[in-house]
């Protein structure tokens, strides 16, 4: 069995430091959490960019760069930026960033592709309200087209997989020519209006892929210390972080995104499976260039 390839997703578009005050918001903050995460165990730097004075999602070249650098001075974790962005990001928006880096010279090795539009919601049990209610929208022309950049320009996607109906997807858009096997996959489970965290969802998902594909899991809240160790034990990799979840343990928020990371590794290590330096990933994923 290869090494397991922990993804750290540090800060993504929607945790706050109000509901954890260690989320990273500024350049410096989230290239830090890279490079740490990167010494307690992980190949993977899944990165959004913020506002560094308020906090909001933005998809900006000038911040990424700034991300970027400060990351490359210090480790060679693999770089895979979002084309799933955040609320109210248009499509252009979403995917300019893959060409605009690789114009400054800072082509990411991977980039996520949301496989199809879902309802996404926040919601709040105890007030029976929603704090968040929204589409994310990826119809297939848009799909078509971040993954027809992806390919001309070398970069991995990652396939984020919210439910089941998107793995077809993704087999349609390999058919089109727009994806070149093998597919790396990931499945997002916990999200509301998506899968659910349950060994049985994900079991099924590992099952529908095509053959020779790569795989990890990435679970809304606790619950990837459980999911997470299933996959491992199935032979998938892990992603975590503050994007996913601002917790260690049940009540104790986490002190940074490594703390998560040198957690999962431990579980990995325990299991019987290595955990994968960058190097590695880039021969289990098969990346060029």
């Amino acid at each position: 069995m290869e090494k397991t390839i922990i993804t750290v997703a540090v800060t993504g578009a929607l945790t706050t430091r109000e509901q954890n005050p260690n989320v990273p918001y500024t350049p410096e903050e989230i290239a830090e959490a890279a490079i740490e995460s990167h010494r307690a165990g992980a190949a993977v730097a899944h990165l959004h960019v913020r506002d560094p004075f308020t906090g909001k999602a933005a998809q900006n070249i000038e911040l990424y760069k700034k991300v970027i650098k400060l990351i490359r001075k210090d480790c060679d974790i693999l770089i895979n930026t979002t084309t799933g962005g955040g609320p109210g990001m248009s499509y252009d928006e979403r995917i300019a960033i893959i060409p605009a880096l690789i114009k400054e010279g800072m082509k990411p090795e991977i980039a996520s592709l949301n496989a199809g539009s879902l309802n996404f919601g926040i919601l709040s049990w105890k007030k029976k309200t929603f704090l968040l209610d929204d589409v994310q929208m990826n119809p297939w022309g848009q799909l078509y087209r971040y993954a027809k950049t992806m390919k001309e320009h070398c970069v991995k996607p990652e396939i984020e997989i919210y439910d089941a109906g998107m793995i077809n997807n993704a087999k349609v858009l390999q058919e089109l020519d727009a994806l070149k096997a093998p597919l790396h996959f990931q499945f997002v489970l916990g999200v509301l209006g998506g899968m659910q965290p349950t060994v049985e969802n994900l079991v099924f998902l590992k099952s529908s892929i095509p053959p020779g594909s790569t795989w990890s899991v990435c679970v809304v809240g606790l619950e990837i210390f459980s999911l997470g160790a299933a996959a491992i034990a199935a032979g998938g990799n892990v992603r975590l972080g503050m994007e996913d979840g601002v917790y260690i343990s049940k009540g104790e928020l986490a002190e940074s995104n490594a703390q998560l990371v040198a957690k999962m590794r431990r579980i990995s290590l325990e299991m019987g499976r290595e955990t994968a330096t960058p190097e590695d990933a880039r021969r289990i994923l098969k990346l060029e260039g």
